[in-house]
């Protein structure tokens, strides 16, 4: 491992020099790299609920293999959260393999996900001898095609680009300006070019990841189109089974789905527009290009829309996780709604504060010299002076997206206390009653008083 020093140093160095207009990024790179960690984390966990609560359901295989996917691809940047030396190309490349097998079967589980709430026009999907082989079936397939991609590209060189390491760890001599040529390492077969280190900034290393074929490109903006079907899909199969008596929970599943998508196609559209201006202007997107633009206006175009995409990948992967895991578990699992309501705000706030005072930061910094600190303040303060308010309208949203649902247990206990309610009134035998019918349901204390609350105040509302 090469050595820059203590890491909270180093951290800090980055990220305090980041610097759009002369291309210092590498702050935002480790911000990117650790949200990416507690992301696929957060996926790998919602997979593994998900399949333990009904392991042999078709419906949770195949959702288990969609977020597994998704925990992959938030990755994106793994392997700038520490500094790595040369030893870890090999392990880079064999990931990014992993992250285009991802993409490509993400294409095909989006619009697969039909078969589970069909439309009047896809009903052929859900027949049992098709859904039930989609979860081991679409990875195969998506094995099959991205080893003829690799095949007819020459290699993996030709199909998913190079690794180049850059670095900047060792003692060198810098010029006047503070600058001196980097260490560069590189995977077989990829292009040379030339790198430089900065002296405010060193020691550092960092990885840069090269553009294969165009259909590298191409296989990152093709998932966005595959869940804009995938969105129209879930759209038709939730107005078809609501208005089918007794399939209101398929109904509210597809709404979840259709939701899911609608965030993926919304935050991710827009970063693929962005892919496709970058592709526009410099002939295609790849980061390697970073080290051949001299137009600084140019430069800070190609960052904004890099680093868009990146928290694309990140936003919507866990909104999606989010979503999913709530239809397929709303009924399965006791208290499972509200839980992921308040991870789900807690991510929004983190979120909202994080690239609030990155902006703020950055903005401060190009207006006063050391003024990133400033920004911070000025950014920071109300948002712990104003946190429960914040709080309040997250959870509002939050409730919107993902409406109180209780599992067949718990809809049971809610009868027992409506007819107990039926006075207004809960009388010593009637409390008695219901402890009873909460120890036979399985409920503990502290989910029995957050259903008879929610029914309070929901009886309040409608008096």
């Amino acid at each position: 491992m090469p050595d820059v020093g203590p890491l909270a140093s180093y951290y800090w160095r980055t990220i305090s020099g980041t610097d759009f207009s002369i291309g210092w990024t590498m702050g935002l790179t480790h911000v990117i790299s650790l949200l990416g960690v507690i992301t696929s984390l957060a996926l790998l966990f919602l997979a593994m609920l998900i399949i333990r609560a009904r392991p042999k359901a078709a419906e949770n295989r195949f959702m288990c293999v969609l977020l597994l996917a998704e925990s992959w691809r938030v990755l994106a940047q793994w392997y700038n959260l520490i500094p790595l030396g040369p030893e870890a190309i090999p392990f880079i490349q064999y990931y990014r393999v992993g992250w285009y097998f991802c993409g490509i079967l993400c294409i095909f589980l989006y619009i697969s996900t039909v078969a589970f709430y069909p439309t009047k026009r896809t009903g052929f999907m859900s027949k049992d001898a098709i859904k039930n082989k989609l979860w081991w079936f679409l990875p195969l397939i998506s094995a099959v095609i991205l080893g003829l991609l690799v095949a007819s590209n020459g290699g993996l060189q030709g199909t998913i680009g190079g690794t180049m390491l850059v670095d900047c760890s060792t003692p060198m001599d810098f010029d006047a300006e503070g600058n001196a040529p980097a260490v560069l390492t590189y995977s077989p077969g990829m292009e040379e070019t030339t790198g430089t280190c900065n002296v405010d900034l060193s020691p550092y290393v960092y990885f840069v990841p090269e553009a294969g074929s165009g259909l590298s490109t191409l296989l990152l903006i093709l998932p966005v189109f595959s869940a804009t079907i995938a969105m129209f899909l879930m759209r038709g199969a939730w107005k078809r089974l609501r208005d089918e008596e007794g399939r209101e929970n398929e109904a509210n599943e597809a709404r979840s789905l259709y939701i899911g998508f609608t965030g993926k196609v919304t935050i991710k559209g827009m970063a693929v527009i962005s892919i496709i201006a970058t592709t526009v202007m410099f002939g295609r997107f790849n980061l390697a290009d970073m080290s051949s633009i001299e137009n600084t206006e140019q430069l800070v175009i190609y960052l904004y829309c890099l680093y868009a995409f990146l928290f694309s990948i990140l936003l919507t992967g866990m909104f999606e996780g989010f979503m999913f895991t709530y239809a397929i578990l709303k009924n399965d699992i006791l208290g499972i709604d509200e839980k992921l309501r308040k991870a789900f705000s807690a991510a929004i706030f983190a979120g909202i504060g994080g690239i609030s005072l990155l902006l703020a930061t950055e903005m401060m910094e190009g207006l006063i010299p050391g003024g990133g600190l400033v920004g911070g303040v000025i950014i920071g303060a109300p948002l712990v002076v104003l946190r429960k308010p914040i709080f309040v309208a997250i959870n509002n949203f939050s409730s919107m997206l993902m409406p109180e649902a209780f599992t067949k247990t718990e809809l049971s206990y809610i009868e027992a206390y409506e007819i107990a309610m039926e006075d207004r009134i809960i009388t010593d035998e009637e409390r008695k009653f219901l402890k009873l019918q909460a120890k036979t349901l399985g409920l503990d204390d502290e989910r029995v008083k957050y259903i008879e609350s929610w029914y309070d105040e929901n009886l309040e509302e409608e008096e």
